[in-house]
Formats: structure tokens, C-alpha cells, sequence
């Protein structure tokens, strides 16, 4: 199970790094392109990478599953999270983005979660012998 720590944090720290590279060797105003899509891309990795431990943690308080259960769900959610973020600053630089598309957004990803980890009865369908 550590391998989605280690993961995360490579992620974390790649992000740093892509942000470190496109702020000292790129010259966003002669390549503005380059220099935003290098920072979308630093934003998603970035925020998959630190929300992993931020959702694990939450998730230590709130749900007593298994370990193996909430580091397998902290990372899948820290996915969701990244796409949340990048979906808004790409609505941040296009100016489409309200107040009400956002809190669209926020309670469809809320539901979206909720949907996908919530505690579901496991029924088996029988097939009559026939």
C-alpha cells in the first residue's frame, strides 16, 4: 500500500518541479501558450498529489474501513479532486466562470463522489437452471 504514497508524493513533487522549470526557463511573455499549459498541467499534478494526503486524512477521522480501503479511495477521490481544479481554471482563463457554474460544479462532483463511494449491498443475480 505504500506504493500509492510514493505516487503521490512523486506527483507532488513533479508538479513543484514543472512549476520550478516553467517560471525560470520559459518566457511567458514571448510563449504565453506554452508558459499557461505547462501551469494547468503543474495544477492538476500538483493537486492529485497533495489532496491524496489531505482526502486520507479526512478520511482516517470520518470512515473506519480498512487501511487498503481508504488509501485505494483517497487516491481515486484526489483524482477527482485534480479534474475539479483544472476544470475551474480553465473556466478562470476563458471568463466563463460564475458563481452559480460553480457551485453546479462543486455539488455535481459532491454527488459524483458520493455515487461512486458509497457502501453498496452486493446482490447476486441468480439465473434460473434451465
Amino acid at each position: 500500500m505504500y506504493l500509492y504514497h510514493i505516487a503521490s508524493l512523486i506527483k507532488f513533487v513533479l508538479g513543484i518541479a514543472i512549476m520550478l522549470i516553467t517560471y525560470t526557463s520559459i518566457n511567458v511573455y514571448e510563449d504565453p501558450i506554452i508558459g499557461i499549459w505547462l501551469g494547468m498541467l503543474w495544477l492538476f499534478i500538483a493537486a492529485r498529489g497533495a489532496s491524496f494526503y489531505l482526502f486520507l486524512g479526512i478520511q482516517k477521522l470520518f470512515r473506519e474501513i480498512p487501511q487498503s480501503r481508504l488509501i485505494k479511495d483517497s487516491y481515486k477521490l484526489s483524482l477527482l479532486f485534480g479534474i475539479f481544479v483544472l476544470i475551474n481554471a480553465l473556466f478562470l482563463l476563458l471568463w466563463h466562470r460564475t458563481k452559480i457554474l460553480w457551485l453546479i460544479l462543486l455539488v455535481g462532483f459532491i454527488v459524483l463522489q458520493v455515487t461512486l463511494f458509497s457502501e453498496q449491498t452486493k446482490t447476486t443475480n441468480e439465473f434460473p437452471n434451465i
